[in-house]
C-alpha cells in the first residue's frame, strides 16, 4: 500500500514534471513577440535619430541621403545642357556682340600690359621674322643694366576678361580690336620689350595709347631707349605716348655734360611711328622738353621717306 502511494506520488510528480515543459512555450512565445516589438521600436527610434542628425548636420531632406553637396554639384555640371538653355551668341546682331565685347574688354582707367618671363625667356632670343630683336642681334645679346622696378599697381576692382578671346576664332577677330585699340596701356621698363614681343604684329599694330613711367635717370639710357627702339617702334598705330618722369636729371637747372647726355637720349623718340604725339609729365627738364619738341616738329614737316631716312641717322648732339 505504501508502494502504491509512493508510485502514485511519484507518478504525480512525473506528470507534473512532464506537464511543466508544456507550460513554458507560452511565455516563450510572448517573449518573442515582445522582443520583436522592442526591435521594431528600436528601429523606428534609430531612423528618427538619424533624421534628426541629418537635419542638424546637413541639408533638410525628407529622408537620409548619401550624396554630398559637392557630389551633387559635380553631377549637375556633368549633365549636358538642353539646346534651349544655350545662348546662340554668334547669332546675335553684330552691334550687340560688339557691345558685349566692350563690357568685357574696355575700361576707362589704364590697363597694365605685362607678360611674365619664364626661364627660357632669359636667354637671348633668336633672330626671326616675328622677333622684335631680329634687326638688332647685338642689342638682344648684350645684358643691359637691370632697370629700376616698376611702381606697384593696385589690382583693378573691375578687371577685364581677356579669356573671351579664346572662345573661338571669330570672337578673337571681332574682339581683339576692342581690347587693344580702345584701352590705354601701361608698360613697364622691366618687361615692356618682352611683353610686346609676345603679341602678334597685328595686335601690336592695334595699340594706340601707351603710358610709361621712368623711375630714375639711369633708366633713360638703358630701359627707355631699348623699349622705344625694339618695342614701341612696332606699334604702327600708336597715337599717344605719355612719359612720366619720377626723378629729375642730375644737375638739373644748369646745362652740364650729364644733362646733355640724358637729354640727347630722348632723340630715340624718332623711332616712334609717324603721327604719334609725345606727352611729358612729372619732373621734366626744360632741355628734355626742347628735344621732344624738336622731334615733334620734324615729324610734322618730313614726309614718309624723309622720316624713315632720319630714323637711321644719328641725331645732332645738343
Amino acid at each position: 500500500m505504501a508502494r502504491a502511494s509512493t508510485g502514485k506520488a511519484l507518478g504525480k510528480r512525473t506528470r507534473r514534471s512532464i506537464a511543466e515543459p508544456q507550460d513554458h512555450p507560452e511565455p516563450a512565445r510572448a517573449s518573442k513577440r515582445l522582443r520583436e516589438k522592442r526591435e521594431a521600436n528600436a528601429g523606428r527610434n534609430g531612423a528618427t535619430n538619424a533624421g534628426r542628425s541629418m537635419t542638424r548636420n546637413g541639408l533638410v531632406t525628407p529622408e537620409p541621403s548619401s550624396l554630398m553637396e559637392s557630389q551633387t554639384s559635380s553631377f549637375l555640371d556633368d549633365m549636358p545642357l538642353a539646346p534651349k538653355d544655350i545662348l546662340p551668341f554668334m547669332k546675335l546682331p553684330a552691334e550687340l556682340r560688339i557691345h558685349i565685347y566692350h563690357m568685357a574688354l574696355h575700361r576707362v582707367e589704364p590697363l597694365l600690359l605685362h607678360a611674365a618671363r619664364t626661364d627660357k625667356d632669359e636667354e637671348p632670343p633668336r633672330a626671326g621674322p616675328t622677333s622684335l630683336a631680329a634687326d638688332f642681334p647685338m642689342a638682344a645679346a648684350r645684358r643691359p643694366r637691370a632697370p629700376s622696378p616698376p611702381p606697384d599697381s593696385l589690382p583693378s576692382l573691375d578687371p577685364v576678361v581677356p579669356t573671351i578671346l579664346r572662345l573661338n576664332q571669330q570672337i578673337y577677330k571681332e574682339a581683339r580690336s576692342v581690347l587693344y585699340s580702345n584701352n590705354i596701356f601701361t608698360l613697364s621698363l622691366s618687361s615692356g620689350i618682352h611683353t610686346l614681343s609676345t603679341l602678334h604684329q597685328r595686335s601690336r599694330s592695334l595699340i594706340k595709347h601707351v603710358i610709361l613711367t621712368i623711375p630714375s635717370h639711369h633708366d633713360i639710357l638703358d630701359g627707355f631707349a631699348d623699349l622705344v627702339r625694339l618695342g614701341l617702334r612696332y606699334c604702327w598705330g600708336l597715337k599717344t605716348f605719355k612719359i612720366i618722369m619720377q626723378a629729375s636729371l642730375p644737375d638739373d637747372g644748369r646745362m652740364t655734360h650729364a644733362t646733355s647726355v640724358y637729354a640727347n637720349a630722348f632723340h630715340i623718340l624718332r623711332w616712334l611711328p609717324r603721327g604719334c604725339k609725345v606727352v611729358l609729365e612729372g619732373n621734366v627738364s626744360e632741355v628734355v622738353r626742347d628735344v621732344v619738341r624738336e622731334e615733334g616738329r620734324l615729324q610734322s614737316v618730313l614726309d614718309e621717306v624723309g622720316y624713315a631716312k632720319r630714323q637711321h641717322q644719328m641725331p645732332e648732339r645738343h
